[in-house]
């Protein structure tokens, strides 16, 4: 796990005096340390400088979200976990829960270092998406590739064809 930056760290980034942080905020660090680790499958911080202060504040920003958090961990807790009004639907989630998602947070610093510092080669956050178009990619007869959607595969399968067949007019970009 990286190292867990301190409280007059965390006083620092947020401004707030060190004395009004209660024991949780050392627990909020750790628990932030380790979750940025965990997403980003790093086991030390960045060489570079801009690197390291770029995974620093992320850290500080989701342990500063689990700090003032905490006070309400009962509520969101809950079983009630989305709310209806009107016609509109929406559901109550944590930075914490959409970080172990690999979802953008809306956390600045946390969503901009996951994007920056993840190893691709390691994580899912940054190859997730690459995969599933792997196998969807087909030229047509002037070199031009395009990915094959649901009924492009479905008329390629049903009809035996091979992936190099001009299924119909594509548009042409630029």
């Amino acid at each position: 796990m990286l190292p867990v930056p301190t409280v007059s760290y965390l006083a620092t980034f947020t401004g707030r005096d060190e004395s009004s942080f209660t024991t949780f905020a050392d627990q909020a660090l750790i628990q932030s340390t380790l979750l940025f680790s965990t997403v980003t499958k790093l086991q030390d911080y960045p060489a570079d400088e801009d690197g390291e202060l770029l995974a620093i504040n992320a850290i500080l920003e989701m342990a500063d979200r689990l700090y003032l958090d905490q006070p309400h961990a009962s509520t969101k807790a809950s079983p009630y976990q989305s709310e209806t009004i009107a016609s509109y639907s929406y559901s109550k989630t944590s930075a914490a829960s959409k970080a172990r998602e690999g979802v953008h947070t809306g956390l600045f610093w946390w969503d901009l270092a996951v994007d920056e510092l993840t190893r691709a080669e390691r994580s899912l956050v940054a190859s997730g998406s690459v995969a599933a178009f792997e196998d969807g990619v087909a030229d047509n007869s002037d070199g031009t590739r395009f990915v094959l959607t649901p009924v492009d595969t479905a008329t390629v399968a049903w009809l035996g064809m091979d992936d190099n067949v001009e299924l119909r007019p594509r548009p042409k970009l630029g």
